[in-house]
C-alpha cells in the first residue's frame, strides 16, 4: 500500500518548513509548498521561503511560480498546480509532503469534498476592490452567512474570492455541490499548536519578524514596489502592508511598523490556530521520528 500524502501544517513561524525537510531527507520524498506567499517571486524574506540551503537538496514544488502583480493566487489555482506536482512526484514512486499554514489550500485540495472550480470575475473584483474591510466582509455575511464565519474580516483578498463565488453558484458556497477528493492523506502537526505553547510560539513569532528586518525586509518591500508597483498582492502581505502604512503617514517610525508586523503575524497566528485545533484528523507530534513511527505502524 502507498503511503498517502503527509501533511505537515501549523501556525506560522512553529518550524513546520524544517519538520517537513528533515521528514523528506529520511524517506525520500518531495514537497509541495502550501503557501499564499511562497508562490511568488521576490517575497523571500517576508514569506521565510526556504532558501537553497534550506531546502538542503529535498525538491520544493510550487515556490516562485509567480509574479506579484494581477489577480491573486487562489485556492484553485492551488489545488489545480498541486495535483500536476503529485502525479510528477508519483511518477518517480517518491512519497508526497505537503507543507504550509495556509489551511484553505491545502483543505480545497484534500478536504473530503472539493469546491467546484470557479473562474475570476474581473468585472465584480474592481467593484469590490472600492469597499472597506468592513464592507465587504457584511456583504458575504448577507450572503452567505456561513462563510463569513470561517474568514476574518481583514483577509480582504479572501472576502473578495468569497463574493465571487457566492455570486457565480448563486449560493452559499457550504451548500455548494461538491466531488469527492482524489487523494488519501494523513495530517501532522507539532505541539505549537497545542494552547499551552500560545506564548512561546507568540515569542517565536517575535523573534522571527526582528530577523526578518535585520535581513533587509524593508529593503525587500522597497525591491518589490520598485519592480511590480503598488498593487493589492503587496499591500495584502503582511510585513510589507505596514511598510505601505508607514509610508502613508500611520506611524511614526520604523519601529511603530515593525511592532504592527509582530501583532499582527500573533493575531494571524491565533486565527491559524483556531481551525488547526478543530481539526481531529491532525496527528501532534513532537519530531520527524514520530512521524516515522507513526507510519511504520499504519502503512
Amino acid at each position: 500500500m502507498k503511503i498517502p500524502i503527509i501533511v505537515i501544517t501549523g501556525p506560522t513561524a512553529s518550524g513546520k518548513t524544517s519538520l517537513a525537510i528533515k521528514l523528506a531527507k529520511k524517506i525520500n520524498a518531495e514537497i509541495i509548498c502550501a503557501d499564499s506567499r511562497i508562490v511568488y517571486k521576490g517575497l523571500d524574506i517576508v514569506s521565510a521561503k526556504p532558501d537553497k540551503k534550506e531546502q538542503d537538496g529535498i525538491i520544493h514544488h510550487l515556490i516562485d511560480i509567480k509574479d506579484p502583480v494581477g489577480e491573486p493566487y487562489s485556492a484553485g489555482d492551488f489545488a489545480n498546480d498541486a495535483k500536476i506536482a503529485i502525479e510528477k512526484i508519483r511518477e518517480k514512486n517518491k512519497p508526497v509532503i505537503i507543507t504550509g499554514g495556509t489551511w484553505f489550500y491545502i483543505k480545497c485540495l484534500l478536504d473530503e469534498k472539493e469546491l467546484p472550480q470557479i473562474g475570476s470575475n474581473k468585472e465584480l473584483r474592481t467593484e469590490l476592490e472600492k469597499y472597506d474591510n468592513d464592507t465587504l466582509w457584511n456583504m458575504l455575511n448577507e450572503i452567505d452567512p456561513k462563510r463569513a464565519e470561517e474568514i476574518h474580516k481583514n483577509n480582504k483578498e479572501r472576502v473578495i474570492r468569497a463574493i465571487e463565488m457566492v455570486k457565480t453558484l448563486k449560493g452559499s458556497i457550504t451548500e455548494a455541490e461538491r466531488k469527492p477528493v482524489e487523494y488519501d492523506s494523513i495530517w501532522f502537526s507539532n505541539d505549537f499548536i497545542k494552547e499551552e505553547n500560545r506564548e512561546k510560539l507568540y515569542k517565536r513569532i517575535d523573534y522571527r519578524v526582528d530577523e526578518m528586518v535585520k535581513s533587509g525586509l524593508y529593503y525587500e518591500w522597497e525591491k518589490a514596489v520598485a519592480k511590480y508597483s503598488r498593487n493589492e498582492i503587496l499591500e495584502n502581505t503582511i510585513g510589507f502592508k505596514e511598510f505601505f502604512e508607514l509610508e502613508d503617514g500611520l506611524y511614526e517610525n520604523l519601529n511603530e511598523a515593525v511592532d504592527k508586523i509582530k501583532q499582527r503575524t500573533r493575531n494571524f497566528a491565533k486565527r491559524q490556530l483556531t481551525f488547526f485545533r478543530a481539526e481531529e484528523k491532525i496527528n501532534i507530534v513532537k519530531n520527524e521520528d514520530e512521524i516515522l513511527t507513526y507510519l511504520r505502524g499504519n502503512f
